[in-house]
């Protein structure tokens, strides 16, 4: 049997990744004009910062901003423009507009590096009228929240516990109207699937009203407070749960392509399972089965993101609690130290070592450590930990799946793989 063999990350690795960032996106702050009972930052969950109405400021920005234009202009070479995704997120980030307009007029008169950047933010469209103009002028990719039709959004109330549904509609109409071509090229939705709605309905509600498409996800179940454990089952919904229960179950699956649970598990078994699939040259070229690899499915800090916090933390995304904190912004410097960012990432990865060792998943880990609640004790079990055994029987439902569903095959590989 061949032994396994891990690498760990050092320095050099943390900063690679901050030559090539690809995002960086900041909190601009925790206040937010609704009050919606699953949100990340709300009672059920735990793991982050305290919300006080805080608004981050703009020096803050502007000192990360430096700090990595100093390594992308000494570091990256000339010849190949990069795409750098500046995003906004919140609390709610268009009550912080002075904050966005400063940080997009900060970046777009950067000189020296072989960097473009683009826009983009989540929004529950409250502001929507107010600030459209300058979002559409500044092509923003817009994600606009919104959970169906009123009984769906009826999560989503303000301070006075009354239902956002009428307001936020009539702004994303309006947005529509003003901006057609933008409203069709660049706005997105997103949805949260909970008790007070379903996938059938919200899906076709936004199909129905906007002509688009909205990802829809069920509530993250990561971080719940064991005193809140109770209300967050009460308030979940399963999406193959709520999918089956739809009057048109097989022509919502087709619809949803990608976005139905079991079409997307065929999907990610195609990727990593029938080494036809390469992500880029250097898979098609070298063995990488044979290379070193490091435990778990954790990327490495900032391949994807770099996330600011409102109070100036430094993280590697923002689902990550924020006590793994890999940097800060004080008054007056960024202070991150790349040995010390890739230690942590070794400390806590290597802890499942022996697990990953042994797991029918080695090497195409979906499992993010930071994800795992009980991550500080050092016995914890992976959560995405499967025997070879239980693999084998999870690859037949994959092609009993298949069997049902032979289309899909050639759908993914020209629709998904192609395309994409």
């Amino acid at each position: 049997m061949e032994k396994d063999s891990f690498y760990k990350i050092d320095g050099k690795t943390v900063l690679y990744q901050l030559i090539h960032l690809k995002q960086i996106v900041f909190e601009v702050t925790d206040a937010c004009n609704l009050r919606c009972k699953y949100c990340a930052y709300s009672d059920l969950y735990e793991g982050y910062d305290e919300r006080k109405n805080e608004y981050l400021p703009f020096e803050k920005a502007r000192m990360i901003i430096e700090y990595l234009a100093d390594i992308w202009k000494n570091n990256t070479s000339t010849s190949l423009i990069e795409p750098v995704a500046v995003s906004f997120y919140g609390g709610e980030p268009l009550m912080n507009m002075k904050f966005i307009k400063e940080v997009i007029d900060y970046v777009n008169h950067l000189e020296g590096m072989n960097k473009k950047f683009f826009f983009s933010m989540t929004t529950n469209a409250m502001l929507l009228d107010r600030y459209m103009d300058y979002l559409a002028e500044k092509e923003f990719r817009l994600l606009i929240s919104l959970d169906g039709d009123e009984q769906g959004n009826s999560y989503r109330v303000d301070s006075s516990v009354k239902n956002s549904f009428g307001r936020v509609i009539k702004n994303v109409k309006l947005l529509q109207v003003t901006y057609p071509e933008y409203f069709d090229k660049l706005v997105q939705f997103n949805s949260v699937l909970h008790n007070r709605n379903s996938v059938y309905g919200t899906y076709h509600f936004i199909k129905d009203v906007f002509s688009k498409k909205t990802r829809i996800a069920p509530l993250n179940n990561s971080g719940i407070k064991k005193d809140k454990q109770e209300e967050f089952w009460d308030t979940y919904q399963n999406m193959t749960d709520s999918i089956q229960k739809s009057v048109n179950c097989e022509s919502l699956q087709t619809e949803l392509f990608i976005s139905n649970p079991e079409t997307s598990v065929l999907l990610n078994y195609i990727n990593t399972e029938t080494g036809n699939v390469y992500d880029n040259y250097i898979d098609l070229l070298i063995d990488t089965k044979k290379q070193a690899y490091s435990p778990t499915g954790t990327c490495p800090p900032f391949f994807k993101k770099m996330f600011i916090t409102v109070n100036g933390k430094i993280l590697q995304c923002e689902k990550i609690n924020h006590e793994f904190a890999v940097g800060y912004i004080s008054d007056n410097k960024v202070e991150i130290d790349l040995d010390k960012v890739a230690k942590q990432q070794n400390d806590f990865v290597f802890r499942y070592q022996k697990q990953c060792s042994v797991c029918a998943l080695k090497k195409k880990c979906p499992q993010c450590v930071f994800q795992i609640d009980s991550i500080n004790n050092s016995c914890t079990k992976c959560l995405s930990y499967i025997s070879k055994p239980a693999q084998a029987k999870h690859e037949q439902s994959v092609f009993n799946y298949l069997r049902k569903h032979p289309e899909l095959y050639g759908r993914i590989m020209k629709e998904v793989r192609v395309s994409h």
